[in-house]
């Protein structure tokens, strides 16, 4: 008898088989199947940047957990190693003679309008990555922490600060109806890092989560009100992104800290360190323990 993870049990199909990901599906699947029939150290690569280290986390998780070798670097260089698997951030992807796979952001169908129209948007490195990983290797625990972290990529993407992102509300919407993540609003939210919330000062945002806990519908719909009210006319946040942070905030299980608020937390660390050690901190915490 095949045995499904657990995760798998309450949505209706795996990640790689939703269609946002047939663009990329049988080179995934391939790389996958051949790097573990092939059992040999593979190169994990990227720029030292917060995608790269969003990217290759899940993939040195399932690595880890598959037993199988490897070896990570943040670089600017091209791989020199074969079999790899690099990160591709901006500009083209380097030729090699050399035996791996290059992932890099592609723009795919989402959602679908009323109309039935297609809405485009980005299918990040994470994203992918995330989708490598699980075909390397289902079972990882290590991976399974980390599932919330497949949204992290279309976070740090500029589609959310134009326009609506459908790739990014159907993963959210797909990881809550496979119970991997919860959706609540800010206000409910145990830490919250305030610097996503420059319009408001931190009195505001504690007071109305006192508020919110006692407050009946029609309360908290005033709240909420008073909360966005600011920047009701401003072009920044962006509509999309300001639905996300005030609305939409998303917790994986056991998490304090909301994924917008840890995605920044992160991003702090190149402010202060040089940005391979930045990048390497961010990949060793959330394989480590899922969150950082």
């Amino acid at each position: 008898m095949i045995c499904t993870p657990v995760f798998y049990r309450r949505s209706v199909k795996p990640l790689i088989e939703q269609d946002i990901f047939s663009p990329i599906r049988e080179t995934l699947q391939g790389f996958a199947n051949d790097a573990v029939r092939a059992n040999l150290p593979i190169l994990l690569i990227s720029e030292p940047t917060l995608k790269g280290s969003l990217s290759l986390a899940p993939i040195e998780a399932a690595l880890l957990d598959a037993g199988l070798a490897y070896k990570r670097r943040f670089t600017h260089s091209a791989p020199d190693y074969e079999p790899y698997i690099q990160i591709v951030g901006s500009g083209e992807i380097q030729k090699t003679q050399l035996s791996g796979i290059s992932i890099s952001t592609i723009i795919v169908d989402g959602l679908r309008g009323r109309f039935g129209d297609p809405r485009k948007g980005p299918l990040t490195t994470v994203a992918q990555a995330h989708a490598l990983a699980l075909e390397i290797n289902p079972m990882s625990p290590r991976l399974r922490r980390m599932r919330p972290w497949i949204l992290s990529g279309n976070w740090i993407n500029e589609a959310l600060d134009t326009t609506y992102d459908p790739v990014f509300s159907f993963l959210r919407d797909y990881l809550s109806a496979e119970g991997s993540i919860r959706v609540i609003p800010m206000t409910e939210v145990p830490i919250l890092d305030f610097n996503n919330y420059f319009w408001l000062e931190r009195l505001e945002i504690e007071e109305a989560s006192k508020e919110w806990v006692a407050s009946e519908l029609e309360i908290r719909e005033i709240i909420m009100r008073r909360l966005v009210s600011p920047i009701l006319h401003s072009k920044l946040p962006s509509t999309a992104r300001a639905e996300e942070l005030l609305w939409h905030c998303v917790l994986g299980s056991g998490w304090e800290s909301d994924l917008a608020s840890q995605i920044s937390l992160a991003l702090s660390n190149w402010e202060c360190i040089s940005s391979t050690e930045a990048a390497s901190i961010v990949t060793d915490s959330l394989v480590s323990s899922g969150v950082v």
